[in-house]
């Protein structure tokens, strides 16, 4: 078993190929988040309730304590301010998308992933860079063992048909070298394709909203995605443990067997 095939082993169960991950890295780009203001205290029950978790690199130094029966740290290797709408703050006049980390940067924060977002919907230049930094992390990621992981994203006002350009995505992210793809719910139509366009790597859903994710999830499952892919949303509640608890039950309830 080379490298990577071990350290994906560590947020996906062998048992049944599954995996519930959380993305607690939005800050970077939205600021303060409901729930993650006392990051640590929050995240600290939830460790051992999930399989993987997507950290910033100022977040992932916080999490030196972490045990193997802790979820495994997966490290944001980027910025944008694409994920800002218009209510934001300070909401962006030009779309910018920066690169942070190198496999070996996040390997040094004790990552089994690096988790790298794909932009679609914007200027042309946007998505050529989004595949140039799949190209180049996956090449330099498979140099030391580490997978990439692929965070598609169609936040752009160009986006009309919104099940195609996350499928576009998915291939642009395959043909890239990524090592598995999140995507938020497209249909069932649209898994179908991006479960074969994926050819065998991990995909999972991020729901389009947590009253959906249960039904949502259920039918990704049955048609052969990893998991589920929730994000800071899960924290906003006031018994984020509870949330995570019932979802891993859900992704990690045996398989039929045939």
């Amino acid at each position: 078993m080379d490298s990577k095939s071990y350290r994906l082993r560590e947020f996906i169960r062998p048992a049944d190929g599954r995996s519930l991950l959380v993305d607690a890295s939005a800050g970077l780009s939205l600021g303060a988040l409901p729930g993650l203001e006392h990051f640590v205290e929050v995240i600290q029950p939830v460790l051992p309730l999930v399989d993987g978790l997507v950290a910033s690199p100022g977040q992932a130094r916080r999490l030196s304590g972490r045990t193997r029966a802790d979820a495994a740290l997966l490290a944001r290797a980027d910025w944008t301010n694409a994920l800002r709408g218009p209510d934001f703050v300070l909401p962006p006049e030009t779309i910018s998308h920066l690169p942070l980390l190198t496999p070996a940067d996040a390997l040094d924060l004790g990552a089994s992933a690096l988790v790298l977002y794909f932009l679609l919907g914007h200027e042309e230049h946007i998505e050529a860079g989004c595949l140039r930094n799949t190209v180049q992390l996956a090449l330099q990621g498979s140099q030391v063992g580490l997978p990439l992981l692929v965070d598609v994203q169609p936040v752009g006002p160009r986006v009309v048909l919104r099940g195609k350009a996350i499928e576009l995505g998915v291939s642009y992210a395959v043909e890239g070298g990524a090592d598995g793809v999140a995507v938020p719910w497209p249909g069932r139509a649209s898994l179908e394709m991006i479960l074969k366009l994926a050819a065998g790597l991990p995909v999972w859903i991020r729901p389009t909203s947590l009253a959906e994710a249960e039904a949502e999830l259920a039918e990704a499952l049955s048609l052969g995605a990893a998991g589920l892919w929730l994000d800071e949303r899960a924290f906003a509640g006031p018994e984020p443990a509870a949330l995570f608890d019932r979802f891993r039950a859900q992704v990690h309830q045996p398989v039929p067997a045939g």
